[in-house]
């Protein structure tokens, strides 16, 4: 009679967890997902649409060139930005463009939770568990209130995950290996699933998945093009991989990246005081823990077990180890959680360890739960701030031990494989150690040439000198603005949140503000003023008389030049045809200029025109980031090599070349103070990719 008393108190509480939850859902995270853009959901849907609108889609993982498209779409959301994510995740979107942004989200968020129908049908089919306990796995993630909250698509990404398991159980081998496909072109932590087909030789899934991937990748580049592709695979998807895709010294990741730069790199600026500052325990740290985490995952798969609680617990082994070894994981993205969650409550409640069904539902509030960030420098401390890492390293040991138990290795004896993952683990740690520790030394060369600028800023771009002052324009989480510094004094721009570019001369500061539908330049002094309207990257000229700027046609910029001739108004002439997608440009006067373009489908190259060029192209290599001296002496340019753009200058007298510096990180946009053998730059070196701090450093001895 007891035990019946226990199961229906048991029950009861089941049902009050849910109506909490329902209730929790409809009164505070529905609302506010429903009244606002926030975060994510505008970088995918705009990606989408531009791509919809036939747009040039090559620059949308730089930060100011989609924040301006942001704008001139008036879509509500103050930062956007794409990276790290894969331009094949952001076609989700494409039913949705033809829709206002908040409307679009509104449909995907109704979306989302319609497909939790299915997700809780699978995984009641799969596990056994009842759909209360399956939908209670579900009310108890905070994950999935972000999910909605940001209109995230991790929702979907569980879909396919949890469908290509389901479909693999039931032999439909074909079909799971497209699903994981497409789930890795999403998002790459999925591509670990792969190993669990290749060691179970399911060859007609990887097969499948191969043939799926491939024709993801084609449909992705067939839509946005292949230079945005080969920034991704050339420039991104490197610097995700050793987790510095996006700032790094955060704890809110509470990756195992994450906490090993803060205790043991420096910044300027984001980490000045490390634990204890060693590149060395950095590097060596960081790919052997990732390799010991995932090393069982691959080891304890036993392909002569074909049983269904086998092949689950083998593949929520991979699934929760993936996300414990990501370089950047995100709260949203433990939604995927509840697969590998009720594949353990229903061992556990078949084997009636409730204790242990009890520190796993702590497990999987703790994993959820959204924690502050430190004040400060803490040391060792910060370990107290990133429960989740130690949280999910628990759950992944425990699954470890079930798989262990299940098929002890005395009973099995290994086959090759097992040897061939056992040293392909070693060599690549063998591998990464020394290239991470040469890179970590390396970027830090720049830290001597940074200017110790006190605003803090996400990232600080477009450098110029004003005299005495430096200007540049920052991020912060209000917006762009332009920023002055001096030796005595900061200035930043209060009246705009969007200042993504500038010029200026004597008296006058010209800035783009980017609004609907285009960009216009004005004088920040008098914001009522309008130079030019629909024009982006102003640029004066040496005489200060003319206006060179950037006009865009559907993601292609042309070079233009207006000069201000009251009462007749503003003149305008083009100085590059419409062949030639115009990147950057430096300009000394209308006869004396330079660009970095792109012209069908080619890596970006610089042209100039001079006394003796009319826009002809220079044997510079994949180059952007033309800069000029003032006195018309040299040209200093950004070179792409081994995927990272490095500062060099030009002799226009003979053509000589001279490499500025040699550092595994990206050195951009660079500008000559007066005296034209000093450099203003923007750098990434020991940051992450393209949040930039300002440098300056002596170039003509």
């Amino acid at each position: 009679m007891s035990g019946l008393q226990d199961r229906g108190l048991v029950h009861w509480l089941e049902r009050c967890a849910l109506i909490l939850f329902v209730a929790y859902l409809c009164i505070h995270t529905m609302p506010r997902a429903w009244g606002k853009l926030n975060t994510d959901f505008p970088n995918y849907y705009l990606t989408a649409r531009l791509a919809h609108e036939r747009y040039d889609t090559a620059r949308v993982y730089e930060w100011v060139w989609l924040q301006r498209e942001k704008d001139h779409r008036s879509v509500d959301d103050r930062i956007i930005g794409l990276i790290p994510v894969t331009p094949f995740s952001t076609l989700v979107m494409w039913p949705l463009t033809g829709l206002a942004p908040l409307a679009a989200k509104h449909v995907w968020m109704l979306v989302n939770l319609a497909l939790l129908v299915p997700l809780c049908w699978m995984l009641r089919s799969m596990t056994g568990l009842s759909y209360q306990r399956v939908a209670l796995v579900f009310a108890l993630s905070f994950p999935l209130h972000r999910n909605l909250l940001y209109g995230q698509f991790y929702v979907l990404l569980l879909v396919l995950i949890v469908a290509a398991c389901w479909t693999y159980l039931r032999k439909y081998y074909v079909l799971a290996g497209a699903l994981v496909a497409v789930a890795a072109a999403c998002k790459i932590f999925p591509v670990l699933l792969f190993v669990f087909f290749l060691q179970r030789r399911s060859w007609r899934a990887l097969a499948s998945g191969v043939v799926t991937g491939l024709a993801a990748v084609a449909v992705s580049v067939a839509v946005f093009g292949w230079n945005l592709h080969r920034t991704y695979l050339h420039e991104i998807l490197p610097w995700t991989l050793h987790g510095e895709g996006m700032p790094p010294y955060v704890t809110s990741s509470a990756s195992i990246s994450s906490v090993l730069h803060y205790l043991f790199l420096t910044e300027p600026q984001w980490n000045p005081h490390p634990w204890h500052y060693s590149p060395f325990w950095y590097s060596l740290l960081q790919p052997t823990l990732q390799m010991l985490v995932l090393a069982p995952a691959v080891l304890l798969i036993r392909k002569d077990d074909r049983t269904r609680d086998r092949i689950l617990l083998e593949w929520a082994a991979l699934l929760t180890a993936s996300l414990t070894i990501s370089t950047m994981p995100a709260s949203y993205h433990f939604v995927l959680m509840a697969l590998p969650v009720c594949v353990l409550a229903a061992r556990l409640v078949e084997r009636r360890w409730y204790w242990w069904l009890a520190v796993l539902l702590v497990l999987y509030l703790g994993i959820g739960f959204p924690m502050p960030g430190p004040s400060g420098s803490m040391g060792l401390a910060i370990l107290l701030y990133v429960p989740r890492l130690f949280l999910m390293l628990a759950l992944l040991l425990g699954i470890y031990v079930l798989l262990w138990r299940d098929h002890p290795v005395k009973n099995s004896s290994w086959d090759w494989t097992q040897y061939a993952w056992m040293a392909i683990i070693a060599v690549s740690v063998a591998i990464s150690v020394p290239s991470t520790l040469h890179l970590q030394r390396a970027v830090r060369q720049e830290y001597a040439y940074r200017l110790p600028l006190t605003a803090q800023a996400l990232l600080e771009a477009n450098p110029r000198s004003l005299g005495e002052a430096t200007g540049y324009v920052a991020l912060t989480q209000s917006g762009y603005h332009m920023v002055t510094a001096s030796p005595n004094s900061t200035w930043v721009d209060p009246s705009s949140d969007d200042d993504l570019s500038f010029a200026s001369s004597i008296g006058h500061i010209w800035v783009e503000r980017a609004s609907s539908p285009y960009s216009k330049i004005v004088d920040v002094q008098d914001p009522s003023r309008v130079a030019l309207n629909d024009a982006q990257d102003p640029i004066l000229s040496a005489d200060g008389r003319s206006l060179a700027f950037m006009r865009d046609d559907h993601g292609l910029g042309r070079l233009m030049v207006g000069r201000i001739a009251p009462p007749e108004g503003t003149i305008e002439t083009a100085l590059t045809p419409p062949s030639l997608n115009v990147y950057e440009a430096t300009f000394l006067s209308e006869k004396e200029y330079a660009f970095s373009a792109v012209e069908d489908g080619k890596p970006p190259q610089i042209y100039v025109t001079d006394a003796t060029h009319s826009n002809t192209l220079l044997a510079l290599g994949e180059a952007r980031y033309p800069a000029l001296s003032p006195d018309g002496l040299w040209m200093a340019y950004s070179h792409l090599e081994h995927g990272v753009w490095n500062l060099w200058v030009r002799d226009r007298r003979t053509g000589a070349r001279q490499r500025v510096a040699d550092v595994p990180c990206n050195q951009i946009q660079p500008s000559w103070e007066n005296d034209s053998v000093t450099l203003l730059y923007a750098t990434d070196c020991g940051r992450s990719l393209w949040f930039t701090a300002i440098a300056r450093r002596r170039v003509i001895p």
